[in-house]
């Protein structure tokens, strides 16, 4: 069962029963920054109103985000998450295809300006072992 808080073309923000997380899944490129905001609006709100600690990325097919986009990552929707959190770890799964590279350069700028003891941020190649993962915290 989930609870969906965003939908277009290239992307879902939902509530994972089963994981118990908030998930972000990306089903094609991301057609450009101004298309990111509404979805990092979308992520911060479902997180806020899911009671959970865990987000998940799905970012396989998200394509490169441009360095605005990545700043608002960064800077407002992973501050987010934490200060609601008051206190309490983020668990952040990025799911990532090892092929796509400029996809995976995106999550690991994030990854690396995220940096927080607040935050733990583990990064998967199989939407299996991610899944195991979120249910194991």
């Amino acid at each position: 069962m989930t609870k969906e808080f965003y939908r277009a073309d290239f992307v879902s923000v939902f509530y994972h029963e089963d994981t118990h997380a908030l998930w972000v899944k990306y089903f094609q490129k991301v057609p450009s920054d101004k298309h990111v905001i509404p979805v990092i609006d979308a992520m911060l709100n479902g997180f806020k109103q899911s009671n959970t600690q865990k987000f998940m990325a799905d970012i396989r097919k998200m394509g490169v985000l441009g360095t605005d986009s990545q700043s608002l990552i960064v800077n407002k929707l992973i501050p987010g998450m934490v200060s609601h959190l008051n206190g309490k770890r983020l668990y952040h799964a990025q799911l990532i295809d090892p092929g796509e590279i400029m996809a995976k350069i995106t999550a690991n700028n994030v990854k690396h300006k995220s940096d927080n003891e607040k935050i733990e941020i583990v990064q998967f190649v199989n939407e299996r072992d991610a899944i195991a993962y979120m249910k194991s915290i």
